[in-house]
């Protein structure tokens, strides 16, 4: 034990993005020693921003780990986005409880890196899998997920890693809450948790024969622990097959007051 002014902990470091925007909504980047988690529907960027993040990162010499639950991962992709095959490690693993360990087995092995999950909706427990399409398995992924976080929180702060985690949305039906995938424990365990999803009201460019040039994307803080930044947000534009634009940093203004403007008698003295 020692004093908590004498923490090797205390302080905590930013990755940046390589987006001035997102940056800026988060306090500085993906945080080293905690979970970050990137969150949303289908097609929204959630693999591309982690991919250009990682690019980034390369850039500045950071060893990246990429753990792949949705057999989706794409070389060409990555390499398009910037990425150095030669550099970074892959686990494409067919069960959670082998995926989780080869993040946990990289973390322990490395140090100053980053780590992406992608993601853990896709992760399949072995005892899942080993049941019929008809059995029911409530809870298994929730449960491996929990063990996780427990275990990669330490070795996160001794090792001083970043971790992304993509993850995928759903309304509760009983609460009407948004929440993500692999259970409760994972929503404590994060630090700060980013949602995209497209633009309200702004519709993709499109070629005159309909193929789609820019899309544009919502970015919000839900959680953040680091930075009083919670509600935040900010616009993307993405291009699809080459991704985000980097772009100065453009926060959503702060909606007008709606109805009418207070009245005021002329006989009343100027303020």
């Amino acid at each position: 034990m020692y004093k908590a002014s004498e923490s090797p902990h205390n302080e905590t470091t930013f990755i940046p993005t390589g987006f001035p925007v997102i940056d800026s909504i988060v306090g500085g980047g993906i945080p080293r020693k905690k979970i970050f988690e990137c969150s949303g529907q289908w097609s929204v960027g959630k693999s591309t921003f982690a991919l250009q993040v990682v690019a980034h990162a390369q850039k500045q010499g950071i060893a990246c780990a990429w753990i792949d639950s949705e057999y989706s991962f794409s070389e060409r992709y990555s390499k398009d986005l910037g990425i150095d095959m030669n550099k970074l490690d892959l686990s494409q693993q067919p069960y959670a409880e082998l995926l989780l360990d080869d993040a946990e087995e990289w973390a322990t092995k490395h140090k100053n890196g980053l780590i992406v999950i992608d993601s853990i909706g896709g992760l399949l427990p072995k005892e899942e899998s080993e049941k019929t399409s008809e059995s029911r398995s409530i809870g298994l992924q929730a449960r491996i997920v929990s063990s996780f976080c427990r275990r990669i929180v330490p070795i996160l702060a001794t090792k001083n890693h970043a971790l992304i985690i993509l993850n995928h949305n759903f309304v509760d039906i009983q609460t009407g809450r948004l929440k993500t995938s692999g259970g409760e424990k994972l929503s404590y365990a994060r630090s700060i948790w980013l949602t995209l999803k497209r633009s309200y009201g702004k519709p993709a460019k499109r070629t005159k024969d309909g193929k789609k040039t820019i899309l544009f994307l919502e970015a919000e803080i839900r959680k953040n622990k680091l930075f009083p930044s919670e509600g935040m947000k900010c616009e993307l534009e993405m291009i699809p097959g080459q991704g985000f634009l980097s772009a100065p940093p453009t926060l959503f203004e702060q909606p007008k007051r709606r109805g009418r403007p207070p009245r005021v008698s002329p006989l009343s003295p100027p303020k």
